[in-house]
């Protein structure tokens, strides 16, 4: 799986995260403000944000009085960017109860006491949590593992590059799921196993084919925890290995003569695709 795909995949679950997440925080904000100011509750009316991760469709709570509006919204607003990205910072990076409590103040003002931005965040930690330890399906036909690596900023320590592990499924009828997403120091098989740990103990008992890169130590990690899964690396990687092989000059018609064999719909046709005579290149060499 190439990167790009990977980091939509990723802006898709985190999207679908950032609107569980608001959702929390707006139906957190209305519980705060008829405790402080009184009334009821009269039901919700849908509306469409925009994000920094695209649009999400949010059910927006009010009162019957007619007295609450969401402080996380300006009205008649359909852009709320820094809303999204600082809900799903806030659990995604891990912050101390405190450091959320302070986000959070910066976002709503000083409308509430601390102690009711204190519970609103609670709140949405605590979704958070359900979000990353919800079961999962107990079969997947595939399941890719792959990461990529991110600037973090951690409380007292400064920037630091961390790995982002991604695990994403494929059920056997084709659906596909982000299973899980982690944020790790660096990436190792051994982190690898743990995660794999994790995967297992959620629910997923079953699948049938893991597709990695080619990190030492994955494969046997995989069979650790899946002893009868099968194992193959990605074939993207496998490209990019054999094109950093060649000349650059040459990269191109070897990627067009690799295609042929990764995109055959069975063996026999990617052994004839790889089969096919030689090219000669404009300088007379053979190009196999």
């Amino acid at each position: 799986m190439d990167q790009d795909t990977l980091q939509a995949i990723m802006r898709e679950a985190v999207r679908e995260t950032a609107t569980e997440v608001l959702q929390i925080l707006l139906n957190a904000d209305r519980e705060a403000f008829l405790r402080e100011h009184g009334g009821r509750k009269n039901g919700y009316y849908p509306r469409k944000l925009e994000t920094a991760f695209g649009q999400v469709e949010l059910a927006i709570p009010r009162d019957r009085e007619g007295q609450y509006y969401p402080s996380l919204l300006q009205p008649y607003a359909r852009r709320q960017v820094d809303v999204g990205e600082v809900a799903v910072a806030l659990y995604a990076a891990g912050l101390s109860q405190r450091k959320a409590a302070e986000v959070m103040s910066l976002l709503l003002g000083h409308r509430y006491t601390h102690e009711t931005i204190s519970a609103i965040t609670d709140q949405v930690l605590e979704g958070a949590q359900a979000f990353c330890k919800r079961p999962l399906p107990e079969e997947m036909a595939l399941v890719y593992l792959d990461g990529f690596f991110l600037k973090v900023l951690r409380e007292g320590l400064g920037v630091e590059r961390e790995a982002v592990y991604v695990a994403l499924g494929v059920s056997p009828c084709g659906a596909r799921q982000v299973l899980g997403f982690w944020l790790l120091p660096t990436e190792s098989a051994a982190a690898w196993e743990g995660v794999l740990g994790e995967l297992w103990h959620r629910g997923l008992r079953r699948a049938l084919l893991f597709v990695t890169d080619g990190l030492p130590g994955i494969e046997e990690a995989i069979r650790r925890v899946y002893p009868l899964a099968q194992w193959q690396r990605c074939v993207v990687h496998q490209v990019r290995n054999s094109l950093a092989r060649v000349r650059s000059r040459d990269r191109a018609l070897l990627a067009q003569g690799l295609r042929g064999v990764y995109t055959a719909g069975s063996r026999p046709e990617a052994l004839g695709a790889l089969a096919l005579p030689s090219k000669h290149q404009p300088d007379g060499e053979v190009y196999p």
